[in-house]
């Protein structure tokens, strides 16, 4: 897996372009991505997916990576009969990701994934970012992300 050892989780929770790569087949970080969603699909481990996610993918998968709206539609589709925890945001967590943006500095999108993760006792986060690290520092659950940076790189070239 080009240097990055492979680790395994009981609750997963995804980031929307961690969904979008998996959904991806011919992208540059779907190798790294995808087995992880397989192992939830298989039942090995437990999905966790933020029920926004799945339309953000759609518009990340159609916008950034241009895939026909139909095939994304689809793909998005197959993707939410899989066996995941589809996991919500209450009053409490949407405080709890201003309160941690604001201790950490860090936006709030990002933070809304750390209150997710703290509410929904999420082992790991999955994600492609790389500005994790010091983020999920302090916290229960570990951030991963299985993409090489030679790979990562690629993204960023990519826009």
């Amino acid at each position: 897996m080009d240097g990055k050892e492979r680790i395994e989780f009981e609750r997963l929770l995804l980031d929307v372009n961690a969904i979008a790569i998996a959904l991806l087949g011919d992208h540059p970080g779907h190798e790294y991505v995808f087995p992880y969603v397989q192992r939830g699909f298989a039942g090995e481990s437990c999905l966790l997916v933020f029920d926004y996610f799945p339309f953000r993918a759609q518009y990340v998968l159609t916008k950034r990576y241009s895939v026909e709206p139909h095939r994304a539609r689809n793909v998005v589709q197959r993707f939410l009969r899989q066996p995941l925890e589809i996991v919500s945001a209450d009053r409490e967590a949407l405080l709890a990701a201003y309160e941690i943006s604001a201790e950490k500095n860090h936006d709030v999108y990002d933070s809304v994934l750390i209150s997710l993760a703290r509410s929904h006792n999420a082992d790991a986060i999955l994600t492609t970012d790389a500005d994790f690290d010091e983020l999920c520092a302090d916290e229960t659950f570990q951030y991963y992300n299985p993409v090489p940076d030679s790979v990562l790189e690629q993204f960023r070239q990519q826009g």
